[in-house]
C-alpha cells in the first residue's frame, strides 16, 4: 500500500499539534481526501519524517497530531549541483522532477545562448515558485526526507563562475571525454543544455573554467532525456544507485 506523504514548511516534533501550512493542507484534504482520524507522513526537509494523524480539518486548513520519529537514510552520497538550462514547460519539468527523484542536492535554471524562453522578473520569479512546487511534490512521491532548492535563473556566465569540485558540461558533439573518467567525486555540478545543446563560445567558455566536457553517447539526446541519463551513469558510478 503507498504511503502518503505531505512536506511541511515548519518545525515538527513528537506530541506537537501543528496547522499545516497552506499547500499541505490543500494537498491532504482536497486533493487526497484525507478524513479525520486517518494517518500518513509528514515530513519537512530537515531529515527524517514523522507519522501523523489528521485531527481537525475545514475547507482550508488541516491539524495534524505528529508522532514517531522515523530516520530515513534515504539520501544520496553524492551532492550534485544541476544547472538545467531552462526549455519549454513540460520539458523543463520533466527534467526537474526526474533530478529530485535522481537524488540532486541543488537546482539552478539556466539561461543560454539556446535558450528559447523569453521571461520577465515577475513571470520568472511565478516560474521558480512552480519549479519549487514540483520538487517538493517529486520529493513525497520518491521518499526524499529533503527537497532539493530550485534556485532564481542565472546566466551561462554567471553559472560556470560557481565552481565546484568536479564541474561537467554536457556536450553531444564531444567524442572523447566520458563519465568513466572520472575517478572519484562527492560534489559535482552537471550543467545540461537546453534544445540545440549549447553554443561553441559556452562550451570555449565553460571548459576555460576548468568544466570537463562529457559525452552521453553517439545519438542526441532530449534535454529531459539528458538529465535523466546523465545523473543515472553519476549515481551508479558514485552514488547510491548500483545497476
Amino acid at each position: 500500500m503507498r504511503r502518503i506523504r505531505i512536506y511541511h514548511q515548519g518545525d515538527l516534533s513528537t506530541g506537537l499539534t501543528v496547522m499545516l501550512d497552506q499547500n499541505a493542507s490543500h494537498h491532504l484534504l482536497q486533493v487526497l481526501r484525507k478524513k479525520n482520524g486517518e494517518r500518513f507522513v509528514v515530513f519537512n526537509g530537515k531529515g527524517g519524517e514523522f507519522d501523523a494523524t489528521l485531527i481537525s480539518s475545514n475547507k482550508k486548513t488541516a491539524c495534524v497530531e505528529i508522532a514517531e520519529f522515523h530516520e530515513r537514510k534515504v539520501e544520496s552520497v553524492l551532492s550534485i549541483h544541476l544547472g538545467q538550462a531552462i526549455s519549454r514547460s513540460e520539458r523543463m519539468d520533466y527534467a526537474i522532477q526526474k533530478s529530485v527523484e535522481l537524488g540532486v542536492a541543488e537546482i539552478t535554471p539556466l539561461i543560454t545562448e539556446f535558450c528559447q524562453v523569453q521571461l520577465s522578473a515577475e513571470r520568472f520569479a511565478k516560474r521558480v515558485a512552480h519549479w519549487q512546487a514540483i520538487t517538493i511534490s517529486a520529493a513525497e512521491q520518491s521518499g526524499r526526507c529533503s527537497v532539493p532548492i530550485v534556485h532564481l535563473p542565472i546566466s551561462f556566465s554567471e553559472w560556470i563562475l560557481q565552481k565546484n569540485k568536479i564541474n561537467i558540461i554536457c556536450c553531444p558533439r564531444q567524442e572523447k571525454n566520458s563519465f568513466s573518467e572520472i575517478e572519484s567525486a562527492k560534489n559535482i555540478s552537471l550543467t545540461i543544455g537546453a534544445e540545440g545543446g549549447f553554443s561553441d563560445r559556452e562550451i570555449n567558455e565553460a571548459v576555460k573554467k576548468d568544466f570537463i566536457p562529457m559525452s552521453l553517447g553517439s545519438r542526441i539526446l532530449r534535454t529531459e532525456t539528458a538529465t535523466v541519463v546523465a545523473l543515472t551513469l553519476l549515481q551508479e558510478k558514485f552514488g547510491d544507485l548500483k545497476i
